[in-house]
């Protein structure tokens, strides 16, 4: 009886430890841990990413590495274009790159970075040890955050020479619309002024180039690069053009 007790306890360990494994091996759970990674780095790195992703110029692959202990690869792969451009920026500015560096943050120098990491098949969660920024996760996470942070502070730097080809949304204009109403004094001119303002501004920027003057202008970090400080100029010359007053000034 002893016997057929451990016989059948052994049999469930043994399915117990297979069914682990078939886990990480499934494909359904390989694309949620894709997904899942994915809309992490959507919502925690800088617009000019986002962008890239909705125009399909970046790549994911997450694979089983090691099946026994759960270990999965993930495999993102950067437009040459944005690794070339952040790399020439960040080499313009050695004092910065010192500073980077010693921190422990680096620029991705190839298109394809690649990190494994070990899962647990029931959250799906990476081990703790591996979203550290010594953890290889944690490095791609930071290293790409980096980039992308870089370049949407060099596409937020907007002056009045510039021209914008891209016509704005009605969705978008009307959400600057509002802005502008709740932003200056409340006047008889106070619509055709914001209607001003907002040609004015498509005519030189374009939608995505206004949001990375918003994420700058609402992440201290980024503005105390001076990134958006041309456009600050500009916007202001076009509001005292457009007639457009503060409210309380």
């Amino acid at each position: 009886m002893r016997l057929v007790l451990a016989s059948i306890t052994t049999f469930l360990l043994s399915v117990s430890a297979f069914a682990a494994q078939a886990t990480c091996l499934d494909n359904n759970t390989l694309q949620k841990l894709k997904n899942n990674e994915v809309e992490y780095m959507l919502g925690r790195i800088p617009p000019a990413f986002s962008d890239a992703v909705a125009d399909k110029k970046i790549e994911f692959k997450m694979q089983v590495a090691e099946a026994d202990t759960c270990q999965v690869s993930f495999e993102v792969t950067l437009p040459e274009s944005d690794v070339k451009e952040a790399n020439l920026l960040l080499a313009a500015d050695p004092a910065k790159k010192i500073i980077l560096f010693s921190q422990g943050y680096i620029l991705p120098e190839t298109t394809t970075l690649n990190a494994a990491f070990t899962v647990d098949p029931v959250s799906l969660q990476a081990g703790h040890a591996d979203i550290l920024q010594s953890g290889e996760l944690g490095k791609l996470r930071a290293s790409i955050e980096m980039m992308y942070a870089m370049l949407t502070q060099q596409r937020a730097n907007i002056d009045e020479k510039m021209q914008n080809t891209q016509p704005w949304s009605t969705e978008f204009r009307q959400q600057q619309q509002t802005k502008c109403t709740q932003q200056f004094a409340s006047t008889p001119q106070l619509g055709a002024g914001c209607e001003c303002q907002i040609n004015k501004t498509a005519a030189i920027a374009s939608e995505r180039q206004m949001r990375y003057v918003e994420y700058v202008d609402s992440n201290p970090y980024a503005q105390a690069t001076g990134a958006s400080k041309n456009f600050a100029a500009v916007k202001s010359q076009i509001q005292l053009d457009c007639g457009l007053k503060k409210s309380g000034s």
